[in-house]
Parts: structure tokens; sequence; C-alpha cells
């Protein structure tokens, strides 16, 4: 099947004519190829044989390369219309991003004698519900502006929290501040254009403005007394998570116990690959070829496959469709795509084939990626499980919000007039269609079916913010996985009561803005 995954199907979403949709996916695959060797690369440094001066500045092309392969990846889908699969996990751990920015920042404001500095006072929240790359380009944006336009000063970024009051992030430098302006446009939440020399040309400023407003926080910008200029972010409440739940995230999860098969016929990903499972204690054998993953299927008994989409003499998706069509255990062996192939029609071609799940590259979480391997092969992942379901109350604040508004409105500002209507009539389209699909797999036990729309339900609801949606639909298809076919319709009421509540919001946003949906 060669390619199929980068060329299946002709036309891509929005209209675009097939020979720009197929230039698109080719590149997009090209482009994260390359950008899963810088990032992996980089982990594959000894720091212990560097000096502290390169550790430093390792960490921070480190830190840069991860949000750079964000953008990138969120670049390219916005570019054939694929913007409702985005990131599932919108929340980010600030002890950990606090450390990143330090090391990325660190290392840059040395390279002009300058000095970068992390302040916290209060109370500090253990998650932020605020997509890691945004608040990256907001204080990258903001830290830059600072150690541009007041060189050799000190810079420092304070955080000050308090439970009930909300989170404050201040970048603040010693240089001679921002010219009235810019401090009146900003103020009244106008255009930050050109304004002057500590502004340049505004771009980094504006950028800043917008996605702190996306994210329900809010920018001001000021000249202090006694000199220099601070730009503070403030995000409410409803973005903070004081005490966190769930696993801790800095702790790899015990892969040990399970045989993995890696099919990636790159030597640099085969590096990466292996001491990322090393660490998590997988027993992992790894071949170059999908007819050696074949013959390796034959010979030895694994736990699940992890397989790459581009290989030399047999593709991945052949693998995973001949491994499909058997009539052995080995065919009911969870099978996951590692591909930079990402975008929907590549996705369709690969669920088509067989696989239970697809993790992308360049892999951004050590840690995500182990938990991934723990969900796929049926093993307990620190994550919601059935019982968790089955057992709870209907709303169980445990298993996340029913919606976040503000998430869901941020996608329709982005989207803008004309494109809101087109996102809300597909989302209405999509949603109506896997209810009914489901309706009707749950009532038949259909598990491929039931398999094939979770899927689907998993990426929306995860893009538009349906926390407890994503997460309960993931448990049933985690139950279908598992062939748990007497708890599927216990399952499938709460996550049917949340994909309702959804639909019916997506109606409400279409009515407020005169927009007809035809009958769900």
């Amino acid at each position: 099947m060669g390619d199929e995954a980068g060329r299946h199907q002709g036309a891509a979403a929005g209209g675009r004519p097939p020979a720009m949709a197929e230039t698109l996916q080719l590149f997009s695959h090209d482009i994260r190829s390359a950008m899963s060797d810088v990032v992996g690369g980089l982990r594959l440094v000894d720091r212990a044989r560097l000096t502290p001066e390169a550790q430093l500045q390792v960490d921070r092309v480190q830190a840069a390369a991860d949000t750079l392969a964000a953008l990138v990846d969120g670049a390219l889908m916005a570019a054939v219309g694929d913007t409702l699969i985005q990131q599932d996990d919108a929340a980010l751990v600030l002890a950990d991003w606090l450390a990143a920015l330090a090391g990325r920042w660190s290392g840059r404001a040395s390279e002009g004698r300058g000095r970068f500095a992390v302040e916290q006072a209060g109370a500090m929240p253990n998650r932020l519900a605020v997509p890691p790359v945004t608040l990256d380009r907001i204080l990258g944006n903001l830290i830059s502006n600072a150690l541009n336009h007041a060189p050799g000063t000190p810079v420092t970024l304070r955080i000050e929290g308090a439970r009930g009051a909300g989170l404050a992030l201040t970048v603040r430098d010693g240089g001679a501040g921002y010219p009235q302006a810019l401090l009146d446009r900003i103020g009244r939440g106008g255009d930050a254009g050109p304004v002057g020399d500590h502004a340049g040309s505004g771009l980094g400023l504006r950028i800043a403005a917008e996605l702190s407003a996306q994210v329900g926080g809010t920018l001001t910008l000021s000249n202090p007394e006694g000199g220099g200029a601070s730009a503070r972010l403030f995000l409410p409440e409803a973005v903070i998570d004081w005490d966190g739940t769930g696993p801790a995230p800095c702790v790899p999860p015990d892969l040990g116990g399970l045989r993995i098969l890696v099919a990636e016929d790159n030597l640099t990903n085969q590096t990466i690959l292996r001491q990322l499972l090393d660490r998590m204690q997988a027993e992992a054998v790894f071949v170059a070829d999908g007819a050696a993953a074949l013959d390796m299927l034959d010979r030895q008994p694994f736990d699940i496959a992890l397989i790459d989409i581009e290989m030399p003499r047999l593709s991945g998706l052949d693998v995973m469709a001949r491994v499909r069509a058997r009539g052995d255990a080995v065919a009911r062996m969870p099978m996951v795509a590692l591909t930079a192939y990402v975008l929907r029609d590549n996705r369709e071609a690969i669920y088509a084939a067989g696989a239970d799940g697809i993790i992308g590259k360049p892999i951004s979480s050590g840690i995500e990626f182990g938990r991934a391997i723990l969900r796929y092969a049926g093993r307990p992942a620190g994550l919601p499980e059935p019982e968790d379901v089955l057992g709870g109350a209907p709303g169980d604040p445990g298993l996340g919000r029913m919606l976040d508004e503000a998430r869901f409105a941020a996608l329709l500002a982005v989207a803008g007039p004309e494109g809101a209507e087109e996102l809300l009539s597909r989302l209405h389209e999509d949603l109506s269609a896997t209810r009914a699909a489901l309706d009707a797999g749950v009532a038949a036990g259909d598990i491929p079916e039931i398999r094939a729309q979770t899927h689907i339900l998993i990426a929306i609801s995860g893009a538009v913010g349906a926390e407890r949606l994503y997460r309960i639909a993931e448990v049933l298809n985690i139950a279908a996985k598992r062939r748990r076919t007497g708890d599927l319709a216990a399952l499938w009421a709460p996550c049917r009561a949340d994909l309702d509540a959804l639909m019916a919001h997506v109606e409400a946003e279409a009515a407020a803005i005169g927009l007809a949906l035809p009958p769900a």
C-alpha cells in the first residue's frame, strides 16, 4: 500500500484542490519527521558530559524545540481545515512549565549579558486549564520583547496567586518603558500596532494580547514607578486547578511486564523509543521494516505492537491489515500507529487498516507516550476506568467539566463569522451521525463500530473542551476493546447524556448567530 496514509483520498477539508491537499499532506509528514529528529535528538544528548553553560543552552533549545513542534503541528492542521483534532490535554502542570520556561529564557538572556529570573509569591496552583503552547506563545512574546528592548537589564517573571482571586504572571524589565500610545491601545483592548522603539513592530504584543483573550485572561501593560516596563497576564479562577487531580505527571508510568514490538525504520527514532521504553521497564523488540514485523509476530508473542506507517518492503498499513486478517490470537493484539501522518484523511486510512490508535511524531511527552501504551494494551494507566464511571454518580466532577465554554467560544472566535457557521454545522453533523451510529452499535454489541465511533467522539470532544464526554467516551472505547459487552449499555448512557448536552450547546450557539441546523 506504500504511501496510502499520505495520499488517501483526493480532496482535502475546506474544498482545497486535490493537488494542494496532497502537497500539504506530504509536506506535513516531512516537516513532522524533521521535527521528530530535532526534538528526539536533543533528548539523546548526554547532559552529564556538558559544561553547565552548555547544559543551559541545550535546555533552552529543547524547550524551544518542543514549542516549535506544537506550533508547527497546529499550523499544518489548520492549513487543511483539520482544526477539530488538536491536543487532547489542554492543561499544563505549572511547576514543570515554569522549569522549562526558565531553562529556555535564562540562556537567551545570558547571550545579551542580561539575566532572567522567575519569582513566586502567594499560593501556586497545581495546574492551569490552558494549552501549554498557548501560554508559551504569550509569555515568550512578552519575555522576548523585554530582552530585546531593555538589553542588559534584569528581566523577571513574577507569579503571584491567591485562591479565589486568580493568578497573575508579570514580566518586568528595567528599560525605558512603553510609549504612551501603546499603553492606550492595549488598555482599550485595541490593536497594538507599530508605535515606537519599545514596541518594535508591535506584532509580538498584539499576538500576546489576542491569545490572552482566547484563554479567558487579560493582558495589561504599564510603566511602574521607578522605571521599566511591566506586562501583566491575569488568569481567572475558571482556568486554575489549585489542587490537581490524577497521577503525578512527572513520574513515568511502569511498563514492566509488557512485551512490545516496535516496527520503525529510522535509526534515530529507534534510539529515542528504546531509551523511553527502557526507562519505563518495558521489554521491547525492534524491527526495521514491515516484513520483519510480520516475521517477528510469527515467532514471538507480544502484548502490543507500535507500527510506523512508512517503512520499506511493507508499509505499516499493510502490516496492520494482514495481522487483522489472520484467524488467530495475534489478530486481536493491540496495534498502534507511530506516524507523522496525522491529518484527517490519514487517520481514516490508518483506522481502516485496523489500528487501535495513533501516536503522532514527534513524541512530545515520554510520560503521555507511556500512558497511551498502557491504555491501548488494556492496562491501568492512572486514568478513568470503566469502574470509575459505572460506580460514580451522574456528572461526577472527577471526570471533568461538561464543557469548557471559554475554550468553545475561543474556537468560534478564531474561526470568524463564516468559519463559525461551518464549524457549528460540521460539529452538529458529526455529532448527530456519531450518536446514531453508537445507539445502533451498542444495541447490537458491535465492537468494531463502537470503537470506530468512539475514536471520532474522543477527537471532537477533546478539541471543543467537553472534558467529561472525552473521558467517558475513552472509557467506552476501552470497555469495547476489552470486550466487556455486559457493561457497554451502562457506559453509553452517561456518554450519550453528555453528547446530548454538547449538541444542545452547539444548537444554541447556532441559533444565536441565526444559523439553521437540520434536525438531529
